[in-house]
């Protein structure tokens, strides 16, 4: 029975190691662009802003005209 989940765990530890090298390898691929990184955080940031404002503008409550 302890020889069964020797190999339990050894499958588990060889199935992290190999998600840890495709996680390291695909941060290697990506480390020459680190600007394109920064331009889609701020277009992100610049629509969030936007959309909040709009939020705002429709939850206020409309003025009355009498």
């Amino acid at each position: 029975m302890h020889s069964h989940y020797l190999f339990v765990a050894l499958d588990t530890a060889r199935e992290r190691a190999a998600e840890a090298d495709r996680h390291r390898l695909a941060a290697r691929a990506h480390a020459g662009t680190p600007r394109v990184n920064v331009d889609r955080r701020t277009v992100a940031r610049a629509a969030l802003a936007v959309a909040r404002v709009a939020d705002e503008r429709a939850l206020r409550p409309a003025a009355r005209a009498h």
